[in-house]
């Protein structure tokens, strides 16, 4: 889990349930790094620095870290082959990083504000969720080329695909909005919104399995269930706070709690929950 305020990655032991290591991270430009999205490749862990323009490395194995610039404000990273996929917030491009090599091969434009990324395996496909275009982008991965603009509902946070491919699940959080949020379902063939799940307020991040999504709604202190084939919200969890990043397997949920600075472990049937008390505001999380 990253700690964007204490430049810092949290190791979490989900079976004990305790905080296992923190490992510290060093910046190339400022004196704050503020890690914000998360991924692992491997033995390597990767971090996307909003406030240090920059990517830090962590090898697993060695210890090892070492940080690169990428270039303002670095909101999100995904891996895909030998390809790291960056978004940088305020030049509105995706920067494609060789692994191997540690350079800069490709700038992906993409729409305004991006917030989010994500890829695909069955289909070699990267979307990102951009909060003040109102949109996502879609690109081919292997050449990044087929770039499609294509328009969600208010403030997207977050764009993810499901697990065979066949649609994107956005966050459209109506940030400032009275209203509540909507998590859409966008098909990768037609490029279409086919469906629209009502969640709590300001729906943040979300993280999915073959039938359901899980929602992190920022703005009432809760976690919305949906079922992706009947298209509705099956339960709806009072966690408190606000919840920001959110996990899942097989029988618990994993929430980040921004405001009082949290992990919380949710159990699926009984919503029996424990907490971890996390020095810094918790953002990107991983589960291994």
């Amino acid at each position: 889990m990253c700690n964007t305020t204490c430049d810092s990655i949290n190791k979490i032991n989900i079976d004990n349930f305790v905080l296992e290591d923190t490992i510290s991270l060093k910046g190339v430009n400022r004196g704050k790094i503020g890690p914000h999205g998360l991924c692992l490749h491997g033995h390597l862990l990767f971090t996307s620095n909003c406030y240090d323009d920059s990517i830090s490395i962590v090898n697993l194995q060695t210890g090892s870290v070492e940080s690169l610039y990428l270039g303002s404000n670095c909101r999100d990273i995904c891996v895909l082959g030998n390809h790291a996929y960056i978004i940088c917030g305020d030049s509105n491009y995706v920067v494609t990083f060789d692994i191997n090599s540690k350079e800069i091969i490709e700038l992906i434009p993409c729409g305004n504000s991006p917030h989010s990324i994500d890829c695909s395996t069955v289909n070699n496909e990267i979307v990102v969720a951009n909060i003040n275009s109102d949109s996502i982008t879609l690109f081919d991965a292997l050449y990044g080329s087929n770039v499609y603009d294509i328009p969600v509902g208010a403030y997207p946070t977050k764009a993810i695909m499901t697990l065979d491919g066949a649609f994107i699940l956005v966050c459209e959080s109506n940030m400032g909005f009275s209203g509540k949020g909507c998590v859409s379902m966008v098909s990768t063939k037609t490029h279409k919104v086919v469906h629209r799940i009502p969640v709590g307020n300001c729906p943040f991040d979300m993280c999915c399995d073959e039938k359901y999504c899980y929602v992190s709604n920022y703005g009432d202190g809760s976690v919305s269930i949906l079922d992706l084939f009947n298209h509705d919200e099956v339960k709806r969890i009072r966690v408190g706070g606000m919840p920001r990043g959110i996990l899942s397997n097989n029988k618990h949920i994993y929430v980040g709690d921004s405001y009082n600075n949290l992990i919380i472990k949710i159990h699926k049937e009984t919503e029996n929950k424990k907490i971890i008390p996390i020095y810094g505001e918790p953002t990107g999380m991983i589960l291994s």
